[in-house]
């Protein structure tokens, strides 16, 4: 049987806010924990000591994991703009839920795989779900994820860079009663259970698809035969090319997740900043390798579409339940979603508990995030990466 809650809380003082979040876990989890998962704001884990010691004691919770996150949500709330708190409490015979954390994460991040293979026990992908929440000032997470898919075949992978304000200029992450940074802290889910990932993209297409005819590594000087940057201008329009810098905040190249079908259609792409501009020279400069004869295609950061393609992404995930609420879920929102892509706080679990019910949710506003697209896992931006896990049918 799998019982869980959720609880948050809002408090700036540690010791008290993690009673209330936890508290609230455990009233709605109705016994005791295996597990307990953690996500804070960074103030919350430079008081390490309370938020531990307040967890075990509330909880009674012999495996304790977690980071920390710019903001935290849970089915109720989004807090992206103070100090927060959000508690997991689980319990399961059917699914295990195996902690871990590995340091150092910077130039180990290959290692990663055969480690977590050896530790968790998993022998292959089917069955099985990792949740990873990496150091994002330390490490590479596309080399995190080749070594897990060395390692571990196509194991499919959730979660999202370990985040804070800006304030602590550094991330936690926790697993096994230690604290640390340049690290990677997770779970991974094993046993009789059934999950589903939902990927919504907060950057949508301005135009349609257009072809790379010329580039080398990161810089594309040519489209469909044209000067990428021209291309770009007519894209875009003369309000944003007035003020380019201003430009770049909003407009993207979506390449291929599959880059051997090269699509860029709906669930096809990920956003990729555009790094620098030479309106001279034609070229234009992104944050990901590009090829030549590669598809790609011109997207904007804005609050409705990210709102459609949201409702979208759960409406199949409602087909997919066939009414039947989920056990608990996960959700990994980009930091540059919520507030600032929509104006006011709590949208996506707004949309996450009308469309889907009310269940328990938790999660965080993280750097990058992670996620299975076009048949592999990939590094994300802008997304939201929505894991629903239940008990498997009997």
């Amino acid at each position: 049987m799998l019982r869980v809650g959720v609880g948050e809380s809002s408090l700036a003082q540690t010791s008290a806010a993690v009673a209330q979040a936890a508290e609230k876990a455990m009233s709605r989890l109705d016994g005791d924990a295996d597990l307990a998962l953690v996500f804070a704001t960074a103030e919350h884990w430079q008081n390490a000591n309370a938020l531990l010691a307040g967890l075990r004691a509330a909880s009674k919770a012999e495996h304790i994991v977690g980071c920390s996150g710019a903001g935290v949500l849970t089915q109720d709330s989004e807090n992206d703009a103070g100090p927060g708190i959000a508690v997991l409490a689980l319990a399961s015979d059917t699914i295990q839920a195996r902690p871990f954390l590995y340091r150092p994460l910077r130039a180990r991040e290959r290692g990663f795989g055969p480690w977590l293979r050896e530790r968790a026990g998993i022998t292959s992908a089917s069955g099985a779900l990792l949740a990873l929440f990496p150091d994002s000032y330390n490490g590479d997470p596309r080399a995190l994820l080749q070594g897990v898919g060395d390692a571990c075949g196509n194991l499919p992978v959730v979660g999202a860079g370990c985040s804070e304000n800006g304030a602590a200029g550094k991330t936690y992450q926790m697993g096994g009663g230690e604290i640390a940074t340049n690290a990677v802290a997770g779970l991974a889910f094993t046993g009789a259970f059934h999950a589903s990932v939902g990927i919504t993209q907060g950057c949508q297409p301005v135009a349609a698809p257009v072809t790379v005819t010329k580039a080398e590594g990161r810089l594309i000087l040519e489209l469909d035969g044209r000067p990428a940057f021209e291309v770009f201008a007519g894209l875009i329009g003369a309000p944003l090319l007035e003020n380019l810098r201003r430009a770049l905040a909003y407009v993207f190249v979506g390449v291929p997740a599959d880059r051997e079908l090269n699509r860029v259609g709906p669930g096809e792409y990920l956003a990729r900043n555009i790094i620098g501009i030479d309106p001279r020279q034609g070229i234009l400069a992104v944050s990901d390798e590009i090829f030549e004869g590669e598809k790609i295609v011109f997207t904007l950061r804005d609050g409705q579409r990210a709102r459609e393609d949201l409702v979208q992404m759960l409406q199949r995930q409602a087909q997919e339940l066939k009414g039947k609420k989920p056990g608990f879920g996960l959700y990994f929102d980009c930091l540059a979603r919520g507030r600032s892509l929509y104006g006011i706080p709590g949208i996506d679990t707004a949309y996450i508990r009308n469309l889907l019910g009310d269940f328990p949710l938790i999660g965080f506003f993280g750097n990058f995030e992670l996620g299975p697209l076009g048949g592999r896992n990939q590094l994300l931006a802008y997304t939201g990466v929505l894991a629903l896990i239940d008990e498997s049918e009997p």
